[in-house]
């Protein structure tokens, strides 16, 4: 079989349980060339074209909002929260695990990534489902309160 299977879809996923070092092992399965999409209208929406654009304009800025050791997720019921379909597609429910920001709040969130393996076994096409408001909400307002929090120091 050319494409991962389940088993190894939820393995590569599962990285993302235990930052930053499972984070940086999850990344190694994305393409340099990898079309990433984060639906919706937010600050964090977009279609990036390559690995380094799309961690910088998300992960990078998200990392600087939430408290260590970040984003930890999981695969809620194991492989079962994987679907592998046809032509290398598979669709992975996520979700945030005692995921908090720098100023306390929790960042409660809830994922669908449908994601294009090729045969080498990396990501080369992705889009991100999640819950914008919540988003917006938690993590805009976490950046309005350090950015109001540095404002203060200037000030000083």
């Amino acid at each position: 079989m050319p494409y991962p299977t389940r088993s190894e879809v939820y393995a590569i996923f599962a990285n993302l349980h235990n930052p930053p070092t499972g984070t940086e092992e999850y990344f190694k399965y994305i393409h340099p060339n990898v079309d990433w999409t984060v639906t919706g209208h937010s600050r964090f929406s977009g279609t990036w074209h390559s690995k380094a654009d799309y961690h910088a304009a998300t992960w990078a800025k998200i990392g600087d909002l939430l408290a260590p050791p970040g984003y930890v997720l999981e695969v809620p019921g194991g492989e079962e929260g994987v679907i592998v379909g046809q032509d290398g597609w598979t669709v992975v429910e996520m979700k945030t695990v005692g995921v908090k920001t720098r100023g306390g709040a929790d960042y409660l969130q809830h994922y669908s990534w449908h994601c294009r393996f090729d045969d080498d076994h990396m990501i080369v096409e992705a889009k991100a489902f999640l819950d914008l408001g919540h988003l917006e909400e938690v993590l805009g307002g976490e950046a309005r309160r350090q950015q109001e929090e540095d404002q203060e120091k200037e000030r000083l």
